[in-house]
């Protein structure tokens, strides 16, 4: 039996333990993700500079996507740290600027334009959570 003045300890220790270790568990789910995502936008940005041919449900495919896997992430995000809450806003800003570019979808131009946001979001979101 452990001390009484430990088990406060004890507990502690225990719940970082699992923190640690649910976060671990999430981490490979995101990398998969991460790859479809950078590889869509590429894709994307392809299309909208006129690289390849404009192809509107192509790019209404790779947005909804896009939106669909940041809902899903943003609610499996369950943390109240800082950090975790953080993360959460980044997921949900990226769903609404790729649900404003896929409304935005009929018109290149203007797509092109509110894509520059979701690529903005990759890019914001790698470098303040690269560690």
């Amino acid at each position: 039996s452990l001390e009484p003045e430990l088990k406060p300890v004890v507990l502690l220790l225990a719940a970082v333990a699992f923190a640690a270790v649910a976060n671990a568990a999430a981490a490979p789910r995101l990398k998969p993700i991460m790859r479809d995502w950078k590889a869509q936008a590429n894709q994307a940005e392809l299309m909208l500079t006129g690289a390849v041919p404009y192809d509107e449900a192509e790019l209404r495919r790779i947005l909804a996507g896009m939106v669909g896997d940041a809902r899903d992430l943003e609610a499996g995000i369950s943390g109240s740290s800082a950090q975790a809450l953080a993360v959460k806003d980044r997921f949900s800003q990226f769903e609404a600027d790729a649900a404003a570019t896929l409304q935005s979808a009929a018109a290149r131009d203007g797509a092109r334009a509110r894509f520059q946001r979701v690529a903005g979001d990759c890019r914001s979101c790698h470098d303040a959570l690269k560690n």
